[in-house]
């Protein structure tokens, strides 16, 4: 604040000297400002970093949820896929026992010809042949025997056995079945008839590990 003024001269040049005095409570004042904006300073950062905690925090909880998303749909996924390759091996299964390699004669559906299941027995060249790891026949007498009490059939024991193994990779698998009739030509006093039973057609798929 102005609160005079003294003119001197020196020779032709003319001096002007102003007498200032301070405001003290102008003074107080500035002070008291340069402290509250220090203070505002501080308050901005501290804010600033909570902010930036809960964008971290935020950030954090979406990565988690979309990996738990992820992992719930990759889970879905693989089921269906297991269950799409179930349903296509039970398919497979339901139109083996119509294939030329095990059909009855007179274009009956879901039977198998005994005559050529033996002929098929043991046949490791069948192994790439059909999608299977394993592949066998089994008499309804036989689900209830034991392991030991099963007799395997061949050549020279045929019918009076109960299972037919036509190969098995003996690897760790999954089997899926269907009931089919297994029939055999007889003869009785030169008069030839089909003798029919109930036979459950096994398949196994390998396990994926």
């Amino acid at each position: 604040m102005v609160i005079g003024k003294i003119l001197l001269f020196e020779g032709k040049r003319r001096r002007e000297i102003l007498i200032t005095g301070h405001d003290k409570q102008q003074d107080s004042g500035t002070k008291n400002l340069g402290f509250l904006g220090l203070g505002f300073s501080k308050k901005g950062q501290l804010k600033i970093q909570e902010m930036s905690f809960m964008l971290v925090a935020v950030l954090l909880f979406f990565i988690l949820a979309g990996l738990f998303a992820f992992s719930i749909y990759y889970a879905n996924l693989s089921k269906q896929a297991s269950e799409i390759k179930s349903e296509e091996v039970i398919s497979i299964v339901n139109l083996l026992a119509d294939s030329p390699e095990f059909s009855c004669s007179g274009s009956k559906s879901n039977c198998v010809d005994g005559d050529k299941l033996v002929n098929l027995l043991n046949k490791k060249n069948y192994q790439n042949f059909w999608p299977f790891s394993s592949l066998s026949v089994v008499k309804l007498g036989a689900l209830n025997k034991s392991s030991g009490d099963i007799i395997l059939c061949t050549r020279a024991n045929y019918p009076n056995c109960d299972e037919f193994v036509i190969y098995d990779k003996s690897v760790k698998e999954s089997s899926v079945s269907n009931f089919v009739a297994l029939c055999r030509k007889e003869s009785v006093n030169n008069y030839v008839y089909e003798d029919c039973e109930v036979v459950k057609f096994i398949a196994g798929v390998e396990d994926d590990d």
